[in-house]
């Protein structure tokens, strides 16, 4: 509480006005004591007068009584009590002494007055900044509620209500980046299911077709087995289709968080190579790799994903009885994974967006276009970065190259 500089403030003006008590009390006091003395002197005058107007030649020595009256004190109490004046209520002899009490009462009064209200002054002057600050506050969060993040409620000075003020900036700030990733989450979800509807209209309708061919009894069973091989296909390709969006929307949307492990890249690169291995051997393609027993840390499942999306372009773009290249390096910098093939390679044109979502080259009208922006999206994930070569006839090389953290 002290840190708050309000209350600093507080504190350091009630002090001042506990230090300004205490001198207005002193200068009551001598202002009292000085309304006695000048009482005590026109009484003693009213006493003097009157003596000496009936014993003039007794001056000296009421003179001398006054200023050295040690000695007669005794004598003069045992006379007051004879007359009973020795108690201080019956003082109303003191000249003017009704007078006296009057003026004591109002000052006493007036001294009260000042600094109670001079303290409630300030405490009132307090409170209202303090509600001030509060409403500013309540309004800011009230902008908030209602999606207006532009303002600027940041305190440098020090302070409970500044650290507050920082706080809520901060927590602003926060809210902000959670609102905008949540509108990007929201159009990234748009645009998938866009993709997926514009995407999965083509097998649609060539799924309709066939049915409509199927529904006709003139067929044989060698034509309807054909064409049902056909509705098989397709189905394939849509739920591959599918679930590749709902992975590449899931990335994007950080939903999916890869868990890096020490795994082995012999492992992962066999593993990669596996679902290929039919489509390879029916192509007569041969996959060379030479085992290199490194280890690294990356998400096992995913990075083999990316690979095996990139084999599989590789393998659809090489001819028969062609080769592809698995080579592996590591050094200081990167872990660097290179896939080369001698296929029909990739034209200057579309070579610059082959990593974008569904663009199809113009040498592969089939292809959907999103194999390759999968892998891309999971490498980056991991601290990775892609690039691609490719001559036209000579074939097309992919250069990953995964980063080593920075210890």
């Amino acid at each position: 509480m002290l840190k708050n500089k309000e209350i600093k403030k507080l504190f350091f003006t009630c002090f001042i006005l506990f230090i300004l008590a205490i001198i207005l009390c002193i200068l009551f006091s001598i202002l009292s004591f000085n309304i006695y003395k000048n009482e005590l002197i026109k009484n003693n005058s009213k006493l003097i007068g009157t003596i000496l107007e009936n014993h003039p030649n007794l001056e000296k020595e009421v003179i001398d009584s006054l200023v050295d009256n040690e000695e007669k004190t005794e004598y003069g109490l045992s006379v007051l009590q004879k007359y009973g004046l020795d108690d201080s209520k019956y003082l109303d002899y003191f000249a003017d002494n009704n007078s006296l009490k009057v003026n004591l009462i109002i000052y006493n009064i007036v001294f009260t007055v000042l600094i109670l209200t001079t303290f409630f002054v300030i405490c009132f002057i307090f409170i209202k900044k303090q509600y001030q600050t509060l409403n500013h506050i309540d309004k800011y969060m009230n902008n908030i509620l209602h999606g207006d993040y532009s303002l600027d409620i940041r305190d440098y000075c020090e302070g409970d209500i500044s650290n507050l003020k920082n706080d809520i900036y901060k927590m602003t700030v926060k809210l902000k980046e959670q609102n905008n990733l949540l509108l990007i989450s929201k159009k990234n979800l748009e645009e998938t299911l866009a993709d997926i509807s514009h995407q999965i209209k083509t097998p649609l309708t060539s799924m309709y077709v066939i049915n409509d061919i199927l529904i006709d009894n003139e067929l044989d069973s060698k034509e309807r087995k054909e064409f049902l091989t056909k509705n098989k296909n397709q189905l394939e390709r849509i739920e591959w289709l599918v679930t590749s969006l709902l992975k590449i929307s899931r990335l994007d949307n950080g939903s999916i968080k890869l868990q890096r492990d020490t795994i082995n890249i012999d492992d992962l690169i066999n593993t990669a190579i596996y679902p290929i291995k039919i489509l390879a051997e029916l192509k007569n393609i041969d996959i060379i790799f030479k085992s290199v027993n490194y280890n690294y840390e990356l998400d096992f499942n995913w990075t083999c994903e990316a690979l095996t999306n990139i084999l599989k372009n590789a393998c659809e773009h090489t001819n028969n009885n062609g080769k592809i290249i698995i080579d592996v390096k590591d050094n200081p910098l990167y872990l660097n994974i290179i896939i080369k093939d001698n296929g029909v390679g990739i034209k200057k044109e579309d070579l610059a967006h082959i990593f974008e979502r569904f663009y199809k080259g113009s040498q592969n009208k089939d292809s959907i276009g999103i194999g390759l922006n999968l892998s891309k999206k999971i490498i980056n994930l991991q601290n990775g970065e892609i690039d691609c070569k490719s001559t036209i006839n000579v074939g097309t090389t992919f250069d990953i190259k995964f980063y080593k953290k920075i210890i």
